[in-house]
């Protein structure tokens, strides 16, 4: 069963790539793929039957051009998921203004121009799923500081398109995972990879798949009435 096109966004991470296999799975189509990287976004799209598009969302000409493209291929859109991001473990100190102004673009202004894009271009009753972080609520124990506050802002803006949808029966939530076992994940040592296994209380990382699962839900029907939501998915290492 068809269940409408969706666009996805950082489709050959992680967990996008996750998403983007479970999105295939399950029906949705147009199946839309957007990522920087190209030559791994072919050979997801290959193997899934989606549409690639490249997009940098550190450049909203780059944004703009990607929607343009993306509406070629569907006349409507249902469900928009937001999972591209780059991590930084840069404290205050090891900051300057123009790393902050990197994270800060990709990981929420990216978003926000992202949804712009999709406003009007969404179904009435469709998705908007964003992805955010534990950092978002915890200043960023393990990642840094420009990263903790773009997850930050994404939960904000997550929270503020809710409410300026809702009367078109838009649904927009935000998934926030804690550690998930993915090459993002790499950037940090192994021993502070261990600590965040020690320290969450179900003792292991995330799986990209478990992500993935509070996604669809809340792309689902029965997800329906949540909107303007977050979703922690952390192993219990914050409980709130």
């Amino acid at each position: 069963m068809t269940k409408g096109a969706i666009v996805i966004v950082g489709a050959t991470g992680g967990i996008g790539s996750t998403i983007v296999r479970r999105a295939a799975r399950e029906g949705y189509a147009p199946l839309i793929l957007m990522d920087r990287a190209v030559d791994s976004l072919n050979t997801i799209a290959s193997e899934t039957g989606g549409h690639p598009i490249g997009i940098d969302l550190n450049n909203g000409a780059s944004v703009a051009a990607a929607f343009t493209e993306a509406k070629r291929h569907a006349g409507t859109l249902y469900a928009l998921v937001l999972a591209a991001g780059v991590v930084d473990n840069g404290k205050l100190g090891d900051l300057d203004a123009e790393r902050w102004s990197d994270i800060i673009s990709v990981n929420l202004t990216g978003p926000f121009l992202c949804c712009l894009a999709a406003r009007d271009w969404l179904v009435d009753g469709g998705r908007i799923v964003t992805l955010g972080s534990l950092a978002g609520r915890t200043g960023g124990v393990a990642t840094g500081t420009a990263y903790a506050a773009s997850k930050g802002g994404v939960e904000a803006l997550t929270k503020s398109i809710a409410q300026e949808l809702a009367p078109r029966r838009i649904t927009v939530n935000c998934v926030a995972p804690g550690a998930v076992e993915t090459p993002m994940l790499a950037a940090h040592p192994p021993e502070r990879m261990a600590a965040m296994s020690a320290s969450t209380p179900l003792k292991r990382l995330g799986q990209p798949n478990e992500i993935a699962a509070a996604i669809f839900y809340l792309l689902g029907e029965d997800a329906g009435f949540t909107t303007g939501s977050v979703m922690a998915v952390n192993g219990g290492l914050r409980m709130d």
